[in-house]
């Protein structure tokens, strides 16, 4: 009963977006230019930049890339119904149904698994953006016993408006933060003698991580370890520890982190070691230094920011 609704749906969805052919099921974009131009959109932000392609009766495609140290993009299929058996994708560079033909080109392929998205890695992925922007369409051909009674299915990728679209995409990466929740999470301070003030790179780190909270919000706790053994007396020092956390914790409620969710313990006075006690050691950097720590709620992480992206579908085109 469930693949003869399945059937039947797919029967509904061949629309002017689905053309059949002996043995294919094929999902592409109306030829109309500006009708083709709206399946095209993009989410950005400092962390995350999204290509998406609305694929009609079929789902839709996303590309992506995420910020840090190294800018990592992958892209993602998510077909309406999903996978219904294990199989495998190719991915075919093809002339646009509304030029004359030409020789198709395998650019690789990728296997499917029942129940999950398709994945593309880095370099399959660049593949693909790269042909899409030199007017080439991609087709995705795949087979599903369960899902369509062993017929080839084919969601496509469409030109038809996508240099706006990926120009945006560029220009969103060139914007990311170039660090990630890993780069951050433990973040070890320091600052200028005798000051609530931190040394540049210090303070070049800190502007970082303020920047990646703004735009990550399953923060859930900031605790805040300041020290001082700059000063001569004991006293002076439990001040200016308390004075340096002071002002790390004014540079997150200044972006609207709120108070309660930022803890500065409490320095230690049974830990002093003061300048009459070793007067050596109170200017190193060490004895200068600050502690943030992050926790975030797992329930909101996206970890597919933070995971190496393994590169799916690499070396699989036309010669391997």
């Amino acid at each position: 009963m469930m693949i003869n609704s399945v059937l039947k749906y797919l029967c509904l969805a061949l629309s002017v977006a689905v053309s059949t052919g002996y043995g294919q099921i094929r999902y592409s974009a109306p030829m109309d230019p500006q009708a083709a131009k709206k399946l095209w959109s993009n989410e950005t932000s400092r962390i995350t930049c999204r290509l998406i392609f609305d694929i009609p009766s079929y789902g839709f495609a996303n590309f992506m890339t995420y910020g840090g140290r190294d800018l990592r993009s992958a892209m993602t299929l998510h077909p309406k119904l999903g996978i219904g058996q294990a199989s495998s994708m190719r991915f075919i560079a093809a002339k646009p149904d509304w030029n004359s033909s030409g020789a198709e080109r395998l650019l690789g392929k990728i296997d499917l698994y029942a129940g999950f998205n398709p994945y593309i890695g880095p370099t399959l992925s660049w593949k693909l953006l790269s042909e899409l922007d030199h007017g080439n369409q991609i087709l995705m051909p795949y087979t599903d016993k369960k899902l369509a009674s062993g017929e080839n299915i084919v969601p496509t990728l469409n030109p038809l408006g996508f240099k706006d679209a990926y120009k945006k995409y560029l220009s969103c990466q060139e914007q990311l933060i170039r660090v990630n929740y890993n780069d951050i999470r433990m973040m070890p301070l320091v600052f200028k003698y005798q000051s609530t003030e931190l040394t540049a790179k210090s303070q070049d780190m800190l502007n970082e991580q303020v920047e990646y909270l703004k735009y990550d919000k399953s923060i859930i706790k900031i605790s805040i370890r300041a020290y001082a053994y700059d000063m001569s007396k004991a006293q002076d020092n439990i001040n200016l520890a308390k004075d340096r956390a002071d002002a790390l914790k004014k540079a997150y409620t200044d972006i609207g982190i709120k108070e309660d969710i930022i803890e500065i313990v409490p320095f230690n006075a049974l830990t002093l070691n003061t300048k009459d006690e070793n007067p050596i050691s109170n200017e190193a950097a060490t004895s200068r230094n600050a502690l943030i720590s992050l926790e975030r709620d797992n329930a909101m992480i996206n970890k597919d920011m933070e995971v190496n992206i393994p590169d799916v579908g690499a070396n699989t085109g036309d010669g391997d």
